[in-house]
């Protein structure tokens, strides 16, 4: 009895764990299906946005009622201050220092890809997603130092470097003409995307060229 009691007890857990694998492996597949696109808005109608892409392409975008804008707006050196947490893309100088090529300052509770780890701009590039520590403006030129998982790494800011700031947007930001950037865009059954939160990128600065 008590053999037979088991057995079936056995079954039964797997049972609900494959009836539970079975319903959230819809959800994970969609989230893995998520993609970030970037480019200019062409047309748009209502919630609906046509955004031309880099390469070429035009996607269409639903975009939610109540969908997030960020704005990327223009900063300067002296609003990389300690306690922001910031983005910033370099290149290894002598001394253990870096060069920052680029540095985006988030948005106040925002701390997305936190950590330091290679980057696409260069074979010896790196991303350092991070907070300040210590910042000094002296003669045009900038210093940073950023702390994460309990490092420090020290940067030289040139006054070249561009720098924009993330902040929140109105929706009348996404029209016709704006170059836009969706980090999370997810398939639709249509052949487009939907999406919860879109970046209008309003700096003349960035992209870095």
């Amino acid at each position: 009895m008590k053999l037979r009691f088991a057995r079936a007890a056995a079954l039964a857990l797997i049972v609900a764990i494959l009836g539970t694998l079975a319903a959230i492996a819809p959800s994970l597949a969609q989230q893995a299906q998520a993609t970030r696109l970037a480019g200019k808005v062409t047309r748009v109608d209502g919630d609906k946005l046509s955004v031309q892409t880099g390469d070429g392409k035009t996607v269409i975008v639903a975009l939610a009622p109540d969908a997030a804008v960020t704005d990327v707006v223009p900063a300067k050196l002296r609003d990389i201050k300690p306690g922001r947490f910031v983005g910033t893309a370099a290149e290894p100088e002598a001394n253990n220092r870096w060069r920052a090529t680029e540095v985006h300052i988030f948005a106040p509770g925002s701390r997305p890809g936190e950590g330091h780890y290679p980057w696409n701009t260069g074979p010896n590039a790196t991303m350092t997603n991070a907070d300040v520590a210590a910042s000094a403006v002296k003669a045009g030129n900038g210093t940073m130092t950023l702390a994460t998982g309990g490092q420090r790494y020290d940067f030289d800011v040139p006054a070249s470097t561009p720098i924009v700031a993330m902040t929140p947007g109105k929706r009348a930001l996404v029209k016709k003409g704006a170059q836009v950037s969706i980090f999370r865009a997810q398939p639709g059954t249509d052949g487009g995307y939907t999406a919860s939160a879109i970046t209008v990128i309003t700096a003349k600065n960035w992209p870095p060229k």
